[in-house]
């Protein structure tokens, strides 16, 4: 875990049997596309006093109990009326926030509403023990006079409009600065400085209207302008929200995240106060909202108000549900039928109706907040259950891959997923998925560690046996950071992909040794091919030249021997001759059958068409190609023709044979059919003929096709590919 993941308000991640550095995050850097972020705004004032107002609150909270004692009220009517519970919340979560990020605006105007809000109490706690009945008329009907009362009455003038700038505060200078501590741009210091003139004008009239009246045409316009400023203070909140990205979007959504819910209860608590419980609901927004302010400020557990949202959104529509169902069957029908008192066989029905209809409503509501939170994307458990799935079928790990990446850009939403495998010492990218499809280059391995993955934001290594044997990284879109549930969903999809990694790169090292096999008998076929082209050119330039000298010789021994009237020499002669012819065609023939000089001069059709008439069978060929290609690609399509050939004689006992020749610039197709006895291709062994052609065509990379049956002939089809970028070879060289 580095540095990173405090900036992105992430929790450290659960540990599990992999070390911390089979984790890494990094800080997307030097990107055009990601707005930089504004550093926040600071005031240049002393931490100390900050500690002081949150201490100040909480003695006030302290010393609520004796004054509720001497003012003879209870504690109920203290939380009714009294709300110095919620000062102490904002001073004391004001201080947390100062203390860990020094100077921030947003700190101060938590510390100042908590502040202003506590001296607010402290008056009403202070008249309370001094004045006792008569303190609880001071904001009401009876007010205490200054002959009467007058340390009350200056008490009352110099801070009892302190709740003013308390309230205004919350919901003017909040909404304005929220979350850097500066306004959104310079067009809303209009709105700051409205904002704070009417704090300031209802501040004023506050400190008089305690004590004096004061007509309802000046103190009513005054409130009216102070809601209107608040609510003018929400359009830049919103704004602020439509345009924000990463870091800045998931703080916001914690303050949104605290209006939902104290909204309502606000709306609740205005109609509670006719039922005398109003002060409860009343208190629970002024809880809710410095707690949310706080952790977004502090960007602790920063992207897990996804998974609250997510589990809030499904627990009210569920409670909803359950509640209508209920009061509708109960309360509406219990009235509208008449059942009697009690109304148990409702509450039975109604029961029996939720327990029916729970699990149904409750995944459709699931559904749709994982669609409010997540998109279209899927959900981290939706990806784990799919990954699950997936690797259960290992015949095709390629796709098993392709799928993996799919599930892992999906369920975090990154710009880019990618699998790596490890092998020979470097890590291969084998499966990319998201929106940015980059090809990513090979990485080195330095020892077992993970090294540093370029142009990812979340690395997390692959384990199986102890051993690396690849990674998943991530790559997240502009403006977005990695999420805690990125990292535990990273983790999860780790230890699920690690035996299909290590079957992977078993698999990849197999088929390099495949590949090094088959390279190696490419090069035995290759090395036999040139000897019999050396030993061909041997024959041709040796023995056979020293046979024709001879027979050449023995023909002018003969002519002289007749000149002179030596007829049975001559004879004898004429015999040796004709052995010499016999010799030399042998040779020649056995030249030919090691390598064809015909073959590497005029090509496969000439070649093949030569030795059809020397076979002891009939043999027609048709040509379709009229082609060159490659030495190795003739060589082999023209001895595995000629090995059919022999066994259409030697074994099948054919008559007639056809020979088929299908060229392209990709591939050539040699067929071979013959009339003879033929076999059983499914039941019979392959002998050393058929066996020899089939490792043959595997060299070249192509294959051998056997159709037989008895008495039906059998047909042979062998087919070559053309290395790409060779097309028609005019000749040998």
């Amino acid at each position: 875990m580095t540095t990173a993941d405090t900036a992105n308000g992430a929790a450290p991640a659960v540990a599990s049997e992999a070390s911390a550095a089979d984790m890494v995050t990094v800080e997307r850097q030097g990107s055009s596309a990601v707005p930089a972020e504004r550093p926040a705004a600071t005031l240049p004032l002393p931490g100390w006093l900050a500690t002081a107002l949150a201490v100040v609150a909480v003695g006030t909270l302290v010393a609520l109990p004796f004054a509720l004692a001497a003012g003879g009220l209870s504690l109920t009517d203290a939380v009714d009326g009294y709300y110095v519970q919620t000062s102490v919340l904002f001073a004391v979560l004001g201080a947390v926030i100062l203390a860990m990020r020094p100077g921030h605006v947003i700190g101060w105007v938590l510390v100042a509403t908590g502040a202003f809000d506590t001296i607010s109490r402290l008056v009403d706690v202070y008249l309370l023990f001094t004045l006792g009945d008569v303190a609880r008329g001071a904001s009401g009907t009876v007010k205490p006079t200054f002959d009467e009362f007058p340390v009350q009455v200056i008490v009352l003038t110099v801070f009892g409009w302190a709740w003013v700038p308390s309230l205004a505060a919350l919901t003017i200078a909040l909404p304005l600065l929220f979350p850097d501590g500066r306004l959104l741009s310079a067009r809303w210091r209009g709105l700051a400085i409205f904002g704070a003139a009417v704090t300031a004008l209802l501040s004023m009239i506050q400190a008089v209207v305690e004590v004096v009246d004061i007509p309802l045409f000046i103190e009513v316009p005054a409130g009216i302008l102070l809601g209107v400023a608040m609510l003018a203070s929400l359009v830049p909140l919103v704004l602020r929200f439509r345009r924000s990205r990463g870091t800045e979007r998931q703080q916001l959504k914690w303050v949104f995240y605290g209006l939902a819910f104290s909204i309502p209860l606000l709306a609740v608590a205005v109609l509670g106060y006719y039922f005398g419980i109003g002060g409860y609901f009343s208190i629970a927004p002024f809880v809710i909202l410095p707690i949310t302010i706080t952790i977004a400020v502090l960007r602790y557990r920063l992207y897990d108000i996804d998974v609250v949202i997510n589990k809030t959104v499904v627990f009210v529509v569920l409670a909803g549900f359950i509640t209508a169902v209920y009061a509708g069957i109960v309360v509406g029908l219990g009235r509208l039928l008449p059942l009697g008192e009690g109304n148990l066989g409702l509450a039975i029905a109604a029961t029996a109706l939720v327990a029916v209809a729970f699990e149904p409503v409750r995944v459709r509501v699931q559904h749709w907040a994982n669609r409010l939170v997540y998109g279209r994307r899927a959900t981290p458990y939706e990806a784990l259950a799919a990954m699950t799935a997936r690797l259960g079928d290992s015949s095709d790990p390629g796709a098993a891959l392709a799928e993996a990446a799919r599930l892992l850009a999906d369920g975090t939403g990154a710009a880019q997923a990618v699998i790596w495998v490890a092998q020979e010492g470097v890590l291969v990218a084998r499966a990319t998925a998201g929106d940015a499809l980059l090809e990513p280059e090979p990485v080195p391995l330095v020892g077992t560690e993970l090294p540093r993955m370029s142009g990812a934001e979340l690395a997390q290594a692959v384990r199986h046996d102890g051993q690396l044997v690849g990674a998943l990284t991530l790559t997240k879109r502009a403006g977005e950071g990695v999420s805690s549930a990125d990292r535990r969903l990273v983790e999860e999809l780790a230890g699920q992909a690690a035996l299909l990694l290590a079957n992977t790169r078993l698999r990849a090292r197999l088929n390099d040794r495949l590949a090094e096999l088959r390279s190696s008998r490419r090069r035995m076929l290759a090395a036999q091919d040139r000897a019999r082209r050396a030993l061909e050119r041997d024959l041709h330039d040796g023995a056979q030249q020293e046979l024709v000298a001879l027979k050449v010789k023995l023909g002018l021994a003969r002519t002289i021997a007749t000149r002179e009237g030596a007829t049975d020499l001559a004879t004898r002669l004429t015999d040796t001759a004709a052995i010499a012819d016999q010799a030399v065609d042998t040779l020649r023939d056995v030249a030919r059958g090691i390598y064809p000089p015909l073959l590497e001069s005029e090509g496969l059709a000439a070649a093949l068409s030569a030795q059809a008439r020397r076979a002891d069978l009939s043999v027609t060929m048709l040509d379709r190609g009229g082609v060159r290609y490659l030495r190795e690609v003739e060589a082999t399509a023209y001895f595995c023709a000629l090995e059919v050939l022999n066994n259409a004689v030697r074994h099948a006992h054919a008559e007639h044979a056809h020979i088929e020749l299908d060229g392209t610039d990709s591939a050539l197709t040699v067929t071979v059919t013959d009339d003879g006895r033929g076999f059983d291709a499914d039941s019979t062994v392959y002998g050393a003929g058929l066996t020899h052609m089939t490792d043959r065509a595997d060299v070249a990379g192509g294959t051998l096709t056997v159709d037989s049956r008895p008495s039906r002939g059998t047909t042979i089809t062998l087919a070559l590919p053309v290395p790409a970028g060779v097309g028609a070879w005019t000749g040998p060289g």
